[in-house]
């Protein structure tokens, strides 16, 4: 047998036995013994043209270079936005049939496609090339802005929408809107309830991968996050944004019961649920419950005699935080809280609370001072 340029002949006895004359590429990379076979010389020629790289339509529109006039004409359907398959299952629209077909098979649930790596299965050829560009490790896509770089240019699109502030994919039941196709997606699995992704510490689980990830700098005691003001530092970027605004007097977020403003989100929550009257929290020794869980801790706390707020001043201990600082205030001398009545000013909220009793000609008896807090 004779071979030119990669290509050979397989001269059957055609009419004889009804076997085709086949044309057999060597220089093919695809599953057959030996080689590509094509029915006809001309296929045959226009495949060899892709080894080749030869690669002569060009379109005017995009300057892309085409192997063959048909993937020319498939092209420019793209650019004209025409759709003329539609697939009878879900009616989405594609513009090639190859394009239609590959999606068919993933209502069918074929994935046929195996990395020899990971052992991940795919639908199409496209994704398990996409694929193993990730183990790879190859990034050849960088982004002209702040360098960050992709394995995939259809990443480094994506990326480049958040550049420029594009958000082209809606959520359809809240109307919020995302720069990334993934991001919607994940969003949707809030939605749905779904939270696949579990903390192997304590088991709290995440609708979204990332979530996971920041949770698990929290077990790490990671706190990357630090406050360019007072220097406290945080483990997570959202707690930091919600210290800066207390920083900044903002409190956007308002009770529609009372009208009390606070600055995060979580705050106002913990304090509706002080409206509601619902105690979901219960100690295991004594049964009592309590509103918020904060509530229970310091409880917890104050049973077991654990006092870790210690003012460096005078040495003395407090369960809670908040009673350690308005402790300090006094030191400083601090007086925030006056009276509308008298003028009389006080360091304390509950000392004036005790004070506007007095002017209300309440007799006051065993009174709690702040500081001591009622296990």
């Amino acid at each position: 047998m004779d071979m030119h340029t990669g290509i050979e002949d397989f001269t059957g006895e055609s009419g004889s036995n009804g076997q085709l004359d086949m044309h057999g590429c060597f220089n093919s990379r695809k599953s057959y013994v030996y080689g590509t076979d094509f029915t006809q010389n001309g296929n045959l020629k226009r495949h060899m043209s892709i080894h080749d790289a030869v690669k002569s339509h060009e379109y005017d529109v995009c300057g892309k270079d085409f192997m063959a006039s048909g993937c020319l004409k498939t092209h420019m359907a793209i650019h004209d936005g025409v759709k003329s398959h539609k697939c009878d299952v879900c009616g989405k629209d594609f513009t090639q049939s190859g394009n239609l077909k590959t999606h068919m098979a993933i209502h069918a649930g074929l994935k046929s496609h195996k990395c020899d790596v990971c052992g991940k299965d795919f639908t199409a050829m496209g994704s398990l090339k996409n694929h193993m560009i990730i183990h790879d490790g190859v990034k050849s896509h960088e982004c002209d802005i702040c360098g960050k770089q992709f394995g995939l240019k259809g990443n480094l699109n994506a990326h480049m929408a958040t550049h420029a502030g594009v958000k082209s994919h809606e959520c359809d039941i809240c109307g919020k809107q995302f720069g990334l196709k993934g991001n919607l997606n994940a969003h949707m699995d809030i939605h749905a309830g779904v939270k696949s992704h579990k903390c192997d510490i304590c088991g709290k689980e995440f609708g979204l991968k990332s979530s996971l990830k920041v949770h698990m700098a929290i077990h790490a005691g990671v706190k990357s996050h630090k406050c360019d003001i007072c220097g406290k530092e945080f483990g997570l970027k959202s707690s930091l944004k919600v210290h800066m605004a207390i920083h900044a007097g903002v409190k956007s977020h308002k009770c529609d019961i009372c009208g009390k403003d606070f600055t995060a989100i979580g705050s106002l929550k913990n304090h509706i649920a002080i409206h509601d009257g619902v105690k979901s929290h219960k100690c295991d020794i004594c049964g009592k419950e309590f509103v918020q869980k904060r509530n229970l801790t310091t409880h917890r706390a104050c049973r077991a005699g654990v006092k870790s707020h210690e003012c460096d001043i005078c040495g003395k201990e407090f369960v809670q935080k908040r009673n350690l600082k308005a402790h300090v205030a006094i030191h400083a001398g601090v007086k925030s809280h006056k009276c509308d009545i008298c003028g009389k000013e006080f360091g304390r909220k509950s000392n004036l609370k005790v004070h506007m009793a007095i002017h209300a000609g309440v007799k006051v008896t065993n009174v709690i001072f702040v500081g001591r807090y009622s296990c």
